[in-house]
């Protein structure tokens, strides 16, 4: 079997768990702020605040930037339906646009025509973690005085003109979930560089409180939830994070492979997607599939892993809507297919599957 993903573990997260549990303290501390210290240095941004998953990032981002019920948020068609959920967990309408097919981001010729009076933000998705069309996007932003949040899961370590993902905008929200390059089973943190955000978003994850409660006597002097992240998923984290830049290079090194061996006879039947920057990181190795569907069952007969790309938004009961607006997600997601791309990944891996598509399409 070659996976098509899954999780890497060493002792290092085990002692430091263990470490976590002989101190007694397992709830959000201060190990936690120490990881939030780390990825706010790596990443070059202010404030770091860690919560319980990227979905849950991005209401409180939403809800930090000050956005009421039933304002508007525009994201693209084409993401994992957490980023659509995250908006209506907020209280708010996500309103769908459709993609580009180059790079899968939102299509900023679209944007336009969607926004409306009750317009407060735009969250785009680095879909695979490549970049949005942000010179348009944040002309957009200002013009329309909208918000930027990014939701920015999948781009953790990916750069676009020397800029981590995440970092454009009012604030960028990453997963830490089990199929992420840096995961602590689920998780999340939002980025910011505004302290006002900052601070609310402390509130918010938090029951009303900036600052560490005892659970006794505190003050809560605003409305706050329950979001917190963990001691426990701080200490795999910081074990997580040593081998962050290793699995960027090695993800690096995965998709070389795949462009060198793919057959390029089979251009006409499939194609692997470029990246829009050299900087650019890819979570997984994606490509555009003629019969993507049989080309997927194949391979599993063969025991290659693979994982077709997401069903559009438009498509999904909470979300559904006519097709007509969204040709290019239709498009792009009935041949989009994620290959074999975990940590471990051998170069005779890549050639056996790159041999097993050669043998579908010759069939």
């Amino acid at each position: 079997m070659i996976p098509w993903f899954n999780t890497k573990f060493s002792d290092k997260e085990k002692i430091n768990l263990a470490k976590v549990i002989d101190e007694n303290y397992i709830n959000d501390g201060g190990l936690a702020r120490e990881f939030e210290k780390k990825l706010a240095n790596y990443l070059n941004v202010n404030h770091a605040v860690s919560v319980t998953s990227g979905t849950s990032g991005i209401t409180l981002a939403l809800l930090a930037c000050g956005l009421e019920q039933g304002d508007e948020v525009i994201i693209p068609n084409v993401t994992f339906i957490a980023t659509a959920n995250a908006v209506k967990l907020a209280g708010l309408v996500p309103v769908l646009v459709d993609i580009e097919t180059k790079f899968f981001t939102i299509d900023v010729d679209k944007i336009r025509k969607k926004i409306t009076s009750k317009t407060k933000a735009i969250v785009p998705v680095e879909v695979n973690g490549r970049a949005a069309n942000y010179e348009e996007i944040n002309k957009i932003c200002k013009e329309y005085n909208l918000f930027l949040v990014t939701d920015s899961a999948e781009a953790l370590g990916s750069k676009y003109e020397n800029q981590f993902l995440g970092t454009t905008g009012q604030a960028g929200c990453f997963s830490f979930s089990a199929n992420k390059t840096l995961t602590t089973g689920q998780g999340g943190l939002v980025v910011t560089n505004d302290s006002n955000i900052h601070d609310r978003l402390r509130e918010l994850k938090d029951q009303g409180r900036r600052n560490q409660g005892t659970g006794g006597n505190d003050l809560h002097p605003v409305l706050g939830f329950n979001f917190k992240f963990t001691n426990l998923q701080a200490a795999v984290g910081h074990a997580q994070f040593e081998e962050l830049d290793s699995r960027l290079a090695k993800a690096n090194q995965r998709d070389s492979w795949y462009k060198k061996y793919l057959d390029p006879d089979l251009k006409n039947k499939i194609n692997l997607i470029d990246k829009n920057d050299s900087g650019i990181v890819l979570q997984w190795t994606d490509a555009l599939a003629e019969n993507r569907d049989e080309l997927a069952k194949f391979l599993d007969s063969k025991g290659i892993g693979n994982r077709p790309f997401w069903y559009p938004l438009h498509t999904q009961k909470p979300y559904e809507k006519n097709d007509v607006e969204f040709k290019n997600s239709i498009d792009v997601c009935n041949k989009g297919l994620w290959l074999p791309s975990y940590f471990d990944l051998k170069e005779e891996e890549v050639i056996l599957t790159c041999e097993a598509i050669k043998e579908f399409y010759e069939k």
